[in-house]
């Protein structure tokens, strides 16, 4: 999942601070590997200059800025939440997705994982073909792994929609902590 991605899906529930979308992200999606929280702010400033986020009101006490949605960002961010997008899946990015996009609240990961499902479907059928007796040694055992990793995603799956079920994993808002450290906002160039 990319930072960028999951900044503005955590920005749909309201305005927040660098940090706490750093302590969001990590939580959310169960990262294996952790995110430098100058990584955040870097792409906090990305996202500003492209016009999609914007600083708002300043903390009292440590005059930290909270970011927000622009209009564009919001549109992108529920494009992003209600798709895989296009291309060959990918096993990370599809684990991060969901389980961020399941914390939301008022949001239904149904359509997302529906999405998913029907992309793994497509590379599983895509993958069987190739894995059969034509073709070179390199492209079948290509196949057999994409037609592997296809039937793990789509068991995967169906496992996640009996978790959601059973309430394993919950809808929650933003944490109302605020930071004490941070940085100030970019202004866009």
């Amino acid at each position: 999942m990319s930072v960028r991605s999951g900044i503005l899906a955590i920005l749909t529930l309201g305005p927040a601070y660098g940090l706490q979308l750093h302590t969001e992200l990590e939580m959310r999606t169960a990262r294996a590997q952790r995110i430098n929280v100058g990584q955040i702010y870097s792409t906090l400033n990305r996202l500003t200059d492209a016009g999609l986020v914007h600083p708002v009101a300043r903390d009292d006490e440590a005059q930290l800025p909270r970011y927000s949605l622009s209009p564009a960002g919001l549109a992108e961010a529920r494009q992003w939440i209600a798709t895989c997008g296009p291309g060959k899946p990918d096993w990370a990015e599809m684990v991060e997705h969901i389980l961020l996009v399941a914390t939301l609240p008022g949001v239904d990961p149904g359509p997302l994982i529906v999405d998913y499902t029907a992309a793994w479907g497509a590379l599983q059928r895509g993958s069987e073909l190739g894995t059969g007796s034509g073709g070179d040694g390199v492209a079948r055992v290509a196949g057999k792994a994409d037609q592997l990793l296809s039937s793990a995603a789509l068991s995967w799956l169906d496992d996640l929609c009996a978790s959601i079920d059973r309430g394993d994993i919950q809808p929650h808002p933003l944490s109302s902590e605020r930071p004490r450290r941070g940085r100030r906002p970019h202004q866009p160039s």
